[in-house]
């Protein structure tokens, strides 16, 4: 009885230790949580470059991952994450995940969007002032950006088909019920 209450408690500090590892927010990055520009979907993912412990290991199943150098090239400046509905109220948090902005300044005027808690198990805030276009210049994996920058993740943009794509699939899908028939009689 004693080896089994000991081998149960190894497990439960286990697997709270591996929880604790993970980000605070397994789940998919909310859409009023990133932004879409360029072809790709950029999130404010970090308020330090990735090396600083940056957790990909659940939002990597979704396409996230750091920008390359050629995708930083179009890398939105800061303000481009200001949106109505993103998931950071204006000098407040969001409600789900925990997320804030902190170290914000005058361009800061409206809710933004962080998706830092999807990301981190250490952090849930983004530093404004850290963003390219303010106080302190380039994301992380840019030319001069400091050690402090924030990182930016990104995916390819989901395709959504135009509804003249769905009224192809739509004939299509017809003309092999047609022809299945036609086998049959």
């Amino acid at each position: 009885m004693k080896f089994k209450l000991k081998a149960g408690l190894a497990v439960a500090a286990m697997s709270l230790a591996a929880s604790s590892q993970a980000a605070f927010f397994n789940g998919p990055v909310a859409t009023n949580a990133y932004i879409t520009q360029s072809g790709l979907d950029w999130a404010w993912a970090f308020p330090l470059p990735a090396a600083n412990g940056l957790d990909l290991s659940f939002q990597s199943a979704f396409g996230w991952h750091i920008p390359t150098l050629a995708e930083l090239a179009f890398a939105p400046l800061a303000t481009a994450f200001l949106f109505a509905g993103a998931n950071v109220p204006f000098n407040g948090t969001d409600p789900v995940t925990g997320a804030t902005f902190q170290a914000t300044n005058g361009a800061y005027t409206g809710a933004g969007a962080c998706a830092t808690p999807y990301f981190s198990n250490s952090f849930k805030h983004c530093d404004w002032q850290d963003g390219l276009g303010q106080t302190f210049g380039p994301w992380a994996g840019m030319a001069g950006a400091e050690t402090f920058a924030d990182q930016l993740v990104v995916r390819n943009a989901a395709a959504i088909p135009e509804p003249s794509t769905y009224a192809l699939m739509a004939l299509g899908l017809a003309g092999l019920v047609g022809v299945s028939r036609r086998r049959r009689a």
